[in-house]
């Protein structure tokens, strides 16, 4: 949610409204996907996620809660589930600014979008670290609220809503990096306080914490032990409701929700109260006058002459005779949430409420005991205004007169919250962005009213409900979904498909001018909502698909009509687990080895196996896909499975580790070339024995049996993959990101997305993906890069990167082989296209091709019906460097 300039306001006068605290030795909330965000933009400090750097992230995450642990803070997270009717123009709209951010396609605009798989690796990361967690059915800040004030504990998240809820507010942006610790005497006159060294090269269990003392404050010194009380803590700042409503009694606490709803959130639109901002005669004050802060104050000065319903009754009365009463229930829905009581979290995690709160009450009963406390609209009453209830002419000239001087004021303590958190003004900037963002939503809220999805697509829209009846619960979903869904294995976006028939398909780094990168995953995603209809005892066949337009702006709806399970298979979610259903999908997607590929990948390591029927669906059904795409995919996961997992490398400075390591590379490349020859002859790794297969005593060996030397060789060759190249700089308004690339490689990972959604509803056939362990984005960018004009990758490969690593050669020929031998048309495919960016552009496309581009979609109104024409990103590429790279393009 959010409430618009509460941010801005709130930091502006931290030094009012934020107290400081020391967190420590206690329970703490956690508003999960906001922390999720707030932790992915740290990892942007010093890389560039450019489609998802799992790897740093997951590391991330880790580290933010063994924090936690070292302040013996126990962490509860709540998770949001998916979208409700009252917030898809907000939503509509977020879709519409990501689309913009693609146009372009420079490094400074996209290089920090969130990768489609982020909140799956955050929830692989509350599993690592064994924090307890929690997905609601559909967004989390009530419960989140609720679960707080229940336990009496603080809550952390950087959400303007907990500004407005009776809370214990704890902002992120507040919370210190670093954990402190501080040991006193028993009578608290002499301490000391010093900050935690950690050490980042070993596991948590296996850490020594040390402190280097950094201050101290009496006359005598203090030691640790029976005498003295000593305790680690987070340092940060916290907020209460109390803060705002004093002191002198500044508002209410019963006005506090209508407050939110004056300014503004995602549940109510600005445009639905227009009337009565125009009689406050806001439009005619000046841009100074007309920022977030001063209409904030506006507001506040006005609610402290009224009473709850005095003040509801003075906004109704600027409202149209035929809008007021729905005017007046959008009032109340937008107020009902600060008034929530009931919370699933408590019983799930098994703790006891520690304050003894109000009954909880169904949302039904909330708004009628609200309407009771302000009163019901006045539907007889004419339009005309009473000026005494606003006396806004007192207050502008109060406020003009003062302007200047409060002006300079707030610049003021901006400038001195500015300086307590440097590292925190990106983002504080994202929020006000964001807040702004929000208000263009809602005033665009009315004129996009015929694009919203319906609130409830199994009922006919002849149907009558009963009035204001929630259907936002998870009351009627099939308890083993349910069960599913809280213990977060499947994604979010699953309760969209289950309650609304809807999917959001937020764009990741792709080219606009292509059909967006779920494409190739159209039938997974059908067969996930099949499943989901025919376990729920739906009839329903017909789900929305919004996503974004094809070579420009905007936004569209899909409608995806008979989906149903692949022919000649069943579901039921008490016979699981269910592999029939997925090798039906990949006998579908035209596999013709499908039942020997489900025989095969039984050999696989079981961690592996989903994966690499993720690359060979891709693959099958990406027509860009060559490879050397392929080869990317396999040398990034030997990266981290293998090279990682063995050296525990946690850093990736290119220079840090060659200077560390300079003496021992140099010694060992000697030994290699002793003991393998030149690097310009082949050896017997050239070739791949025919009785060698991918398999689990083939990958074993690999794992333990690959010498250290031969690692760190190749990690020496590999680690500038994880930065980016020198010709893509962060400023450069035209980048050399290649579109042609990156929508490749969105198209794998939205398979890999819509797979991890499936498997958990089979039954976990396989075990699920951890991108993690698999998977940087960046990584297979450059090394595709590196390698896709090479006419034989093999040799380039031997002679480069693995010129000293003959058991990761080999392990890159025998996994390769094993794709190929599913999907054969990869052996082919680069000199087919190099062959195909001669042609004119006229020339029809192959049968193949036009298989695969054919959708099993029905366009609503504004389906883009002209083709996308697509251009080869091999090109005729001529390496300067190397007489015969000509030759090698006709191989």
């Amino acid at each position: 949610m959010g409430v618009r300039g509460l941010t801005t306001f709130i930091a502006a006068n931290a030094s009012v409204y934020l107290k400081p605290h020391e967190l420590h030795d206690t329970k703490l909330i956690i508003d999960g996907d906001n922390l999720c965000l707030q932790l992915f933009r740290k990892s942007l400090i010093n890389t560039v996620a450019l489609g998802g750097n799992y790897d740093v992230y997951f590391r991330i995450v880790i580290d933010f809660f063994e924090k936690l642990q070292l302040a013996n803070v126990t962490p509860y997270v709540l998770l949001d589930g998916g979208y409700e009717k009252r917030k898809m123009s907000t939503v509509r709209y977020r879709l519409m600014q990501k689309v913009e951010k693609m146009k372009g396609f420079h490094l400074a605009a996209i290089g920090g979008t969130p990768p489609p798989m982020l909140r799956e690796v955050f929830v692989d990361a509350l599993r690592v670290a064994g924090v307890p967690f929690m997905r609601c059915p559909f967004e989390a800040d009530d419960e989140v609220a609720i679960l707080a004030r229940k336990l009496n504990c603080p809550l952390l998240s950087y959400d303007s809503d907990f500004y407005i809820h009776d809370v214990q507010y704890i902002p992120y942006v507040t919370l210190s990096n670093k954990v402190f610790h501080q040991v006193s005497d028993r009578e608290g006159n002499n301490f000391k306080i010093g900050i935690v060294q950690r050490k980042q090269s070993k596991k948590a269990q296996d850490r020594t914490e040390a402190v280097r003392y950094v201050a101290q404050y009496g006359d005598e010194s203090v030691l640790e032990g029976e005498e003295a009380e000593a305790y680690s803590y987070l340092d940060c700042c916290l907020y209460t409701i109390d803060n705002l409503i004093e002191p002198h009694e500044r508002l209410g606490k019963e006005m506090v929700p209508l407050f939110a709803v004056l300014l503004g959130n995602d549940y109510i639109g600005r445009s639905v109260l227009k009337p009565f901002f125009e009689a406050m005669q806001l439009g005619n004050m000046n841009s100074n006058f007309f920022r977030h802060e001063r209409r904030l104050k506006l507001f506040l000065k006005w609610l402290q002459k009224h009473t709850l319903e005095s003040a509801t009754r003075a906004i109704m009365r600027c409202i149209k005779q035929a809008n007021k009463k729905r005017v007046y229930r959008q009032i109340l829905t937008a107020m009902r949430g600060y008034n929530c009581e009931d919370c699933t979290a408590l019983h799930y995690f098994g703790l006891e409420e520690v304050v003894q709160v109000s009954e909880p009450l169904e949302d039904e009963e909330i708004e009628k005991e609200l309407e009771a406390r302000v009163g019901e609209v006045d539907e007889d009453g004419g339009d005309g205004l009473m000026m005494e209830d606003f006396d806004v002419e007192i207050m502008i000239d109060n406020e003009g007169n003062d302007q200047g001087q409060e002006h300079e004021q707030d610049q003021d303590q901006e400038a001195i919250s500015g300086s307590d958190n440097d590292d925190d003004s990106c983002a504080e900037e994202e929020s006000v962005k964001d807040e702004e963002e929000k208000a263009s939503a809602s005033d665009h809220e009315e004129s996009n009213s015929e694009d919203k999805i319906n609130d409830d697509p199994d009922t006919a829209p002849d149907e009558e409900e009963p009035a204001r009846k929630n259907k936002y619960t998870d009351r009627n979903w099939p308890e083993w979904f349910k069960e599913l869904y809280r213990a977060g294995k499947v994604p979010r976006f699953l309760a969209d498909l289950l309650h609304s028939n809807c999917y959001i398909n937020y764009p990741q780094i792709e080219d606009l001018q292509r059909p967006d990168s779920n494409t190739p995953a159209y039938p997974i995603l059908r067969t996930i909502f099949a499943i989901l209809k025919t376990a729920f005892s739906v009839k329903t066949t017909d789900f929305k698909y919004l996503t974004r337009r094809v070579g420009r702006a905007g936004v569209r709806t899909m409608i995806f009509r008979d989906a149903c399970l692949p022919p000649g298979t069943s579901y039921d979610p008490s016979k699981l687990p269910n592999v029939s259903i997925l090798s039906k999908l990949y006998q579908q997607s035209g596999i013709e080895k499908w039942q020997e590929l489900f025989r095969a990948i039984k050999s696989v390591p079981s961690n592996l196996r989903l994966y690499f029927l993720a690359i060979i669906y891709w693959a099958k059904n990406c027509r860009l896909v060559n490879a050397a795409h392929v080869h990317a995919l396999i040398i990034c996961l030997l990266q981290l499975q293998i090279i990682d997992k063995s050296l525990k490398s946690l850093y990736r400075d290119v220079d840090q580790f060659r200077h560390q390591n300079r003496s021992y590379l140099e010694q060992q490349r000697k030994a290699s070339k002793r003991t393998n020859g030149p690097s310009t002859e082949k050896n017997d790794t050239a070739a791949p024995s025919s009785a060698t297969e991918f398999n689990r005593t083939f990958y074993n060996k690999l794992t333990s049996g690959t010498s250290r030397a031969e690692l760190m060789l190749a990690y020496d060759e590999l680690i500038q993959h994880f930065s980016v190249n020198e010709n893509t700089t962060v400023g450069s308004r035209k980048s050399a990101i290649a579109p042609n690339t990156m929508h490749t490689l969105a198209n794998f990972q939205a398979v890999c997305y819509n797979l991890y959604g499936l498997i958990p509803l089979l039954g976990y056939p396989f075990d699920n993906l951890h991108m993690h362990e698999l998977y940087n984005n960046l990584y297979v960018y450059n090394v595709y890069e590196w390698i896709k004009a090479r006419g034989d990758l093999f040799e380039f490969e031997r002679t480069s990167m693995f010129a000293h690593s003959p058991a990761l050669l080999t392990a890159v020929r025998v996994m390769m082989e094993f794709v190929q031998t599913f999907v054969p048309e990869l052996k082919d495919r680069k000199r087919a296209k190099i062959a195909a960016s001669k042609r004119k552009k006229t020339e029809n496309v192959s049968g193949e091709v036009k298989r695969i581009l054919e959708q099993q979609v029905t366009p609503s109104n504004d389906w883009e019906t002209k083709n996308d024409t697509e251009e080869s990103d091999e090109g005729e590429f001529i390496d300067e460097n190397n007489a015969f790279s000509q030759l090698l393009l006709v191989r």
